[in-house]
């Protein structure tokens, strides 16, 4: 399961970043789509796979109960974001920044967090809730 664009708009002064509304899992939320407008549009209406990223966590939760049936992406009041899912893959950039991909769940989609962003180094396979603000969706265009 991917993501499918539901509406796009252009946002002034960036050639590359635009609003729009997506759904994910039955669920519709707001985000900043990043990739060029005309390739945006082809996909308008139709499901693809995604990679995601967050402006700002805000909080995060970790060693959850395993529980797939909650893995997922989840619109919450003032613009906030909700994504639960299983952290699948580190990627060391130094001695004290790393990067991991959590595994939402119900498809191949990831969202990508430093160290820098939650303030700790989960361990791969723990379930993970992180709450944020400005969420980006980078499609895979193929």
């Amino acid at each position: 399961m991917g993501v499918t664009i539901n509406t796009l708009h252009r946002m002034d002064g960036c050639h590359d970043r635009h609003f729009g509304t997506v759904t994910r899992n039955g669920n519709t939320f707001d985000a900043v789509l990043v990739g060029p407008f005309d390739k945006l549009q082809e996909l308008l209406n139709t499901e693809t796979t995604a990679e995601y990223e967050l402006n700002e966590v805000i909080t995060v939760a970790i060693n959850l109960p395993k529980d797939e049936t909650v893995s997922g992406i989840y619109a919450l009041a003032d613009g906030q974001v909700a994504i639960d899912g299983t952290v699948d893959n580190e990627t060391q950039i130094d001695e004290i920044v790393s990067l991991f991909d959590v595994d939402i769940g119900n498809g191949s989609d990831k969202l990508t967090v430093s160290t820098e962003d939650i303030q700790f180094r989960p361990e791969i396979g723990t379930r993970i809730r992180i709450i944020g603000k400005g969420l980006h969706i980078y499609p895979i265009f193929t």
